[in-house]
């Protein structure tokens, strides 16, 4: 299927998610990160620890409120954040201010000089009116897009709700209205009694779930695992105990553990157990994306190969889409469709796995390939360490970088002098 083709089911514009240091500081974990997973699709997201994978992957899904930016599920916005707006209503402002007292100061410089001019007085006034417009529809438009990232932020579950009741209600009302039998008739307003009241509940996030990277802190050691695995249920409205419990028997089934596992609680379990139960809890829901926070980063090598191919399965039987957060780029390679390179909070390359690595073109992606150990002695001993320093690698100081596609997608975040010299380099092999 051609790139255009496919569905997008995940969209990040400009996301930003910034956190206070102090009055006027902040860390910048994610700043201005675009991308968009698509339908059926594995996205890999690497880089080194601190460089805001696993902040992404909790901003998406609402375990932080974003700073700044808009994500998009199956069209629908979910999350947005205001930062951005009320910077561009401060700048506008002080921009403002500082054009009026110039335009003043100017006056009276001539005033000064040669006395009062009616006429530039008039043509000062004018001009400051006129300045004053466009900082008033600057911030009117921002103060506008404020209001709507409020609302959609914060009632994108209800619509959500209101929309899954329409469709209930559309699939019910003609059968009931064409049922002549008065059993079935009484069967199908119970069933869209419950499914109404199931609609009712229904949140987007629901068609989000995450796989957390430590198996023993994300899950609860006082419950057993038949109530970590049914809690999305319950908490969504389902009350039916035997569905519920069928159910659970289900995805147990699904994830390579046994019914009978459902009496126990965590701690006896091992860590690559524990690691199923995470993933038998995000899938009861039937989630459409799938959030992978390393979800394999605390087990051994054996283990990991398990869970990996575990999620394969999941992926082809329930048509999963994943956001696969890791450090193991061999793990990503085998994984993934495409992988997204992440570097102090920004994303510096986007492509293939096949294209990252046959032709990685970033400085840091190719510092980040050159770290991948083999078990080849040979090899081991050749291998050369490429170090990434963005002071050396880079000049910013003449135009600032933006991501761009340098080949058809393949993105890099880069300036036009960079953009030309990765074009050679593609060109030229």
């Amino acid at each position: 299927m051609a790139k255009e083709e496919k569905e997008v089911l995940l969209k990040v514009e400009h996301l930003e998610q910034y956190f206070k240091l102090g009055r006027h500081f902040y860390n910048k974990a994610v700043d201005d990160v675009n991308f968009e997973i698509y339908k059926g699709e594995v996205l890999g997201l690497v880089g080194e620890s601190g460089c805001g994978k696993t902040t992404t992957g909790r901003s998406i899904i609402r375990l932080y409120d974003i700073t700044g930016g808009s994500v998009y599920l199956e069209g629908k916005r979910i999350c947005a954040g205001i930062r951005p707006y009320k910077q561009q209503v401060k700048d506008a402002r002080a921009k403002f201010k500082k054009e009026k007292q110039e335009l003043l100061d100017s006056y009276k410089e001539t005033v000064k000089s040669s006395g009062p001019n009616p006429e530039l007085k008039k043509e000062i006034e004018a001009k400051i009116k006129e300045k004053e417009e466009e900082m008033l529809q600057v911030v009117k438009a921002n103060t506008e897009e404020i209001k709507k990232a409020k609302f959609d932020h914060k009632n994108c579950n209800k619509e959500f709700a209101k929309f899954e009741m329409q469709k209930v209600k559309d699939k019910y009302e003609p059968l009931i209205a064409n049922e002549t039998d008065e059993n079935k008739l009484l069967m199908l307003k119970k069933q869209y009694k419950n499914d109404l009241a199931l609609a009712k509940k229904d949140r987007i996030m629901n068609k989000m779930q995450m796989i957390f990277q430590d198996p023993i802190a994300s899950l609860d050691p006082r419950m057993t695992v038949r109530d970590i695995i049914a809690e999305g249920l319950i908490i969504r409205g389902v009350k039916d105990k035997e569905f519920i419990d069928k159910e659970v028997y289900r995805v147990l089934e699904l994830v390579g553990l046994v019914p009978e596992h459902a009496g126990r609680y965590p701690h006896e379990f091992s860590g690559g157990q524990r690691q199923r139960i995470g993933i038998a809890r995000a899938i009861i829901l039937n989630p459409e994306l799938i959030i992978a926070d390393e979800p394999v980063s605390a087990l051994d090598v054996s283990i990991q190969a398990q869970v990996i191919n575990l999620l394969n399965d999941l992926r082809d039987k329930m048509g999963l889409t994943i956001l696969f957060v890791a450090h193991d780029l061999s793990v990503v390679k085998y994984f993934s469709d495409r992988i997204a390179v992440m570097y102090f909070g920004k994303l510096v390359e986007l492509t293939t796995s096949d294209e990252l690595f046959a032709h990685p073109l970033h400085p840091y992606t190719k510092s980040l390939l050159s770290a991948i150990p083999l078990p080849d002695p040979i090899y081991e001993k050749k291998r050369k360490r490429i170090t990434y320093n963005p002071l050396a690698d880079h000049d910013y100081s003449k135009e600032k970088p933006t991501m761009r596609e340098v080949k058809k997608g393949h993105f890099v975040y880069c300036n036009s002098e960079e953009e030309q010299r990765y074009k050679k380099e593609l060109s030229g092999e």
